[in-house]
C-alpha cells in the first residue's frame, strides 16, 4: 500500500475559471483605450503660456489625466 494524498474535490463545471475572471476588467479597458484613442486622433493646438504644441487630442487628456492623478496622491499623502 503506498501513502497517496486525499483527492480534493473537483470544481464545478458551472463555476468560471479564476483566469477568466481576472482577465475581464483588464481586457474591457483595453478595448476602450483602444476606442478612446481611435475617437480622438485629432490634432489639438495647446497653449501654456508662452510655447505653442500642437499635438493628438487623446495624447493631451493622457498627460491630463496623469498630472491630475499626481496631484491627487500628492495631496492625499500630505493629508495622512
Amino acid at each position: 500500500m503506498t501513502d497517496t494524498p486525499p483527492r480534493s474535490a473537483p470544481r464545478p463545471a458551472s463555476a468560471t475559471p479564476w483566469w477568466r475572471a481576472r482577465w475581464v476588467l483588464p481586457a474591457v479597458l483595453a478595448v476602450l483605450v483602444v476606442v478612446f484613442i481611435l475617437e480622438n486622433r485629432d490634432l489639438v493646438t495647446i497653449r501654456l503660456l508662452i510655447p505653442v504644441v500642437v499635438m493628438p487630442q487623446w495624447a493631451a487628456l493622457t498627460i491630463t489625466l496623469v498630472i491630475g492623478l499626481v496631484i491627487g496622491l500628492m495631496l492625499r499623502r500630505r493629508r495622512r
